[in-house]
């Protein structure tokens, strides 16, 4: 029993990461784009 008390106090931060890895992933998504959006633009507009 004195087992499961000592680690209990990890269970509320557990919640946390999830939104953080989902903000990051979306900051990520929208930099990847706007890459790709300039890389296609380029020869686009020049050939």
């Amino acid at each position: 029993m004195e087992y499961t008390h000592q680690y209990s106090w990890i269970i509320p931060f557990i919640p946390f990461p999830v939104p953080m890895l989902i903000r990051m992933r979306l900051l990520l998504f929208s930099t990847i784009t706007k890459n790709l959006r300039c890389i296609w633009t380029f020869p686009i507009l020049y050939c």
